[in-house]
C-alpha cells in the first residue's frame, strides 16, 4: 500500500511559513503602535504639566523672556505631539494592511488544507476499494481451491 502524498504540500508549507512571518510582523507593528501611543500620552502629559506650571507662575508674575521661553517650549511640544500622532496613524494603517495580508494568507492556507483533506479522503476511498477487491479475489480464489 503506497503512502499518501499531497502534491501541493511544499506550497502549503511555504504558505504556512509566510503566514507565521506575517503574524510576527503584525506583532512587531502592534508593539511599535503601543510604544508610539505611550510616547504620545507622555508628550500630552508633559504639555498639560507645563501649562499648569505656566499658569501658576503667571499668577506670581513672569518676565517677558520667560513667557517667550514657555511659548517656544509649547510650540515644540505641539510639533512633537503632531509628529507622534502621524506616527500612530501610520502604524494603525500598516496594521490594517497587515491584518488584510494575514486574512488573505489564511484563506489561501485554508483552501490548500481543504484540498489536501479532500485528496486524502479520495486516497482512503481508493485504498479501501483496493482492499475490498483483494479480499474478494482472495475469497473467490479460496472457493475455487475448495471446489477442486
Amino acid at each position: 500500500m503506497k503512502k499518501f502524498q499531497f502534491n501541493l504540500q511544499r506550497l502549503l508549507t511555504y504558505k504556512e511559513q509566510l503566514l507565521d512571518g506575517e503574524m510576527m510582523n503584525l506583532a512587531v507593528l502592534q508593539n511599535m503602535l503601543q510604544t508610539a501611543e505611550q510616547n504620545l500620552q507622555q508628550l500630552q502629559k508633559e504639555r498639560t504639566d507645563s501649562r499648569n506650571q505656566f499658569n501658576e507662575q503667571m499668577q506670581n508674575g513672569l518676565q517677558p523672556a520667560e513667557i517667550g521661553i514657555y511659548n517656544s517650549y509649547e510650540k515644540r511640544i505641539n510639533e512633537l505631539i503632531k509628529t507622534e500622532i502621524c506616527t500612530v496613524n501610520e502604524l494603525e494603517n500598516k496594521i490594517v494592511h497587515q491584518i488584510e495580508r494575514i486574512k488573505n494568507l489564511k484563506m489561501e492556507t485554508r483552501s490548500l488544507e481543504t484540498i489536501k483533506e479532500a485528496r486524502y479522503e479520495e486516497y482512503r476511498a481508493e485504498q479501501l476499494k483496493k482492499e475490498e477487491l483483494f479480499i474478494e479475489e482472495f475469497v473467490a480464489g479460496r472457493k475455487i481451491a475448495e471446489r477442486r
